[in-house]
């Protein structure tokens, strides 16, 4: 079975903004959001162009631009059809099943040509949560409801979720039982920027 990469998709699909710089004027240090520009006056911006080959600009605080250029052929994880990565969007809304197991039992792959019945469907992916850095810390899912009314919404962490192959469908599937995750504490979506 092969295994896809959530992370490094889900990182790649919510980059962070590239803010666009006139290298002949030094930006004001009022005008560039306080997350692009560190303490010491030095900006930087990255942008992935076609190509593959990264730029990064940099300004410090004399205004004298320099650009650098990296090689993004080296990621440490290649996509191709055979070994496809997973955008924000595959992801958001898709089911998540309950293996009926306790959270303790250790995970076993699953394959087979439809989902075990055995598995119920008790959630699903409204959202990633991102680190400050750009990591993923773990996938929002909302439990229950009807029709987006009394929702239960938890944060899974990025452990808890596993990929399951039946026939040409991929399911998201945990162990942890339907008990385990009713009882999780409501997500404070005043933690994330939104």
């Amino acid at each position: 079975m092969k295994t896809l990469m959530i992370t490094t998709a889900a990182a790649l699909a919510f980059a962070a903004p590239v803010y666009a710089q006139d290298t002949a004027t030094p930006p004001a240090t009022d005008a560039m959001p306080a997350e692009t520009m560190p303490a010491e006056g030095t900006a930087t911006t990255d942008t992935m162009p076609a190509d593959g080959m990264a730029t990064t600009e940099t300004v410090p605080a004399d205004g004298m631009a320099t650009t650098t250029t990296t090689d993004m052929s080296d990621m440490e994880v290649a996509l191709s059809p055979e070994n496809p990565g997973l955008t924000a969007s595959w992801l958001q809304g898709r089911a998540i099943y309950t293996t009926n197991q306790p959270s303790t039992t250790q995970w076993t792959d699953a394959t087979g040509d439809a989902v075990p019945a055995e598995w119920n469907e008790i959630a699903n992916v409204s959202d990633i949560v991102m680190s400050p850095e750009g990591d993923v810390i773990g996938y929002i899912a909302d439990i229950g409801g009807f029709l987006g009314m009394g929702t239960h919404s938890v944060l899974l962490d990025r452990d808890v979720l596993n990929m399951a192959q039946f026939g040409d469908d991929t399911v998201l599937a945990t162990n942890y039982s339907q008990e385990e995750l009713e009882a999780l504490p409501e997500f404070d979506m005043d933690t994330v920027r939104d």
